[in-house]
């Protein structure tokens, strides 16, 4: 079998696997168990062990659960909500309550490094009473399902760390290069949800818009003031583990380790949380959500290593670069393949797949290793969005049980053409991403 017809096959029966309803983990360990009987090498199967223990055999990846336990004591607690309420009361202007659901996205994003935990932390505040302050219903949830992709881009993020830990790429430059695209993004959201509401706003009666403008100022002056004094810690956390990391004074593991200490010890002394039943959860969810990550990433791998062996990463390259013949068209067709697979696959699985395949085109072509990190984690934003496994969209109909499906997935259409458009401005400029990097880390 040839490696072209090797790879349609070996993706065909995965996908089939999981539409079957297999976890995506044991599907990838089956599509390749399968393509080794197939090729006629069932002697490869001695190896998996091996090779799926190797691909974990990495110091980078102890920050993998620190980094999840660290979002999830956050997550558990009301800091979430205090993020968000303290900053709700910042924007007096139309869409100024979406507005501050991006930023508190992007903020709890530096915490998480997760774009399902950030949809959950500040989707449950966000999302009831952005519709309590009459926002749209589809509006409302496109603003935390958009603003949830965050988790993936902004640092410390878990797919930044596995295309580092896969690609062999300094995971502090690829952390420095998501602050520039993920600031651009919250401005994108931003304007868009300002723009929204604005001419919202711009539709209503003037008895309508004084109602609206009411409610508003009543539900923010009963919110109170205090949540501002128990965020301030949590954004002194956010600063210190930037500073930490971007000055060089540790590694990633170790700002793991300190950060997800710092949020244990902020959580018992704000939230005086002290409850055996929660802190059991916690520690069992943090061993419930590395162990599928690591299980994902291990089997995710040891199938790309089955084809690579059989040259399959060689001849894709080799068919992408005589097929188009230019650079930037097989760019955009790597864009669309990550696209379609983001439709079926989780980020970090995709991740792990998808860089070493095409990393050896993307290094002959001229595209920085550091600058294609950030090219397939927007990506995958995308892919956190679009059905059936957009995990954000799942996230926030969960929290808006009577917001219909097909409302919140027309809401969240314009979030994801934003982000095809950020993707667009790092292709056409790839300082955004890269400047940072070369001016912190030289």
């Amino acid at each position: 079998m040839d490696p072209v017809t090797l790879a349609f096959v070996s993706v065909g029966i995965l996908l089939l696997l999981i539409l079957a309803g297999l976890p995506i983990g044991y599907a990838l360990l089956g599509a390749m168990v399968a393509s080794s009987v197939m090729v006629g090498e069932p002697r490869e199967l001695l190896y998996i062990a091996e090779t799926a223990f190797q691909s974990l055999d990495s110091i980078e990846l102890v920050a993998l659960p620190m980094f999840i336990f660290m979002g999830a004591v956050v997550a558990v607690s009301p800091a979430g909500a205090d993020i968000y309420s303290a900053l709700s009361r910042l924007l007096p202007v139309p869409g100024g309550l979406g507005m501050s659901t991006i930023a508190g996205c992007a903020m709890f994003s530096a915490i998480s490094g997760s774009s399902p935990a950030t949809v959950a932390a500040m989707g449950s505040s966000g999302v009831p009473e952005m519709l309590a302050r009459r926002y749209p219903p589809g509006l409302a949830c496109g603003i935390v399902v958009g603003g949830g992709t965050l988790g993936i881009l902004i640092p410390p993020s878990i797919v930044l760390l596995l295309y580092g830990v896969v690609t062999k790429t300094s995971i502090g430059q690829l952390f420095l290069a998501g602050i520039l695209p993920g600031l651009m993004l919250v401005a994108l959201f931003s304007l868009y949800t300002w723009f929204v509401m604005w001419r919202h706003l711009k539709r209503l009666t003037p008895g309508q818009r004084a109602e609206f403008e009411a409610l508003g100022a009543e539900r923010a002056s009963n919110g109170g003031n205090g949540s501002f004094g128990r965020v301030v810690p949590f954004f002194a956390l956010m600063a210190g583990i930037m500073l930490a990391l971007y000055g060089g004074w540790a590694t990633p593991s170790e700002i793991a380790a300190v950060g997800a200490t710092a949020s244990i010890l902020l959580v018992l002394v704000i939230y005086r949380i002290t409850s055996w039943s929660v802190w059991r959860e916690l520690l069992l969810k943090t061993v419930q959500d590395t162990s599928m990550i690591l299980i994902i990433a291990a089997f995710a791998y040891t199938f790309s290593q089955f084809l690579a062996f059989h040259d399959v990463v060689s001849a894709i390259t080799s068919l992408l670069v005589d097929a188009f013949d230019n650079r930037w068209v097989t760019l955009f067709a790597l864009w669309c393949v990550m696209l379609v697979l983001g439709c079926f696959l989780p980020p970090f699985a995709i991740v792990v797949i998808v860089a070493p395949m095409f990393l050896p085109f993307v290094l002959s072509a001229g595209f920085d290793p550091v600058w294609f990190g950030v090219f397939v984690t927007l990506n995958m934003e995308m892919g956190c969005i679009t059905p059936p496994l957009g995990i954000n969209l799942f996230v926030v109909k969960a929290i808006a049980r009577k917001v219909d499906m097909r409302e919140i997935m027309m809401g969240s259409l314009p979030f994801l053409a934003i982000l095809g458009i950020g993707t667009l401005l790092i292709t056409l400029f790839p300082e955004i991403v890269l400047f940072l990097p070369s001016q912190m880390m030289r």
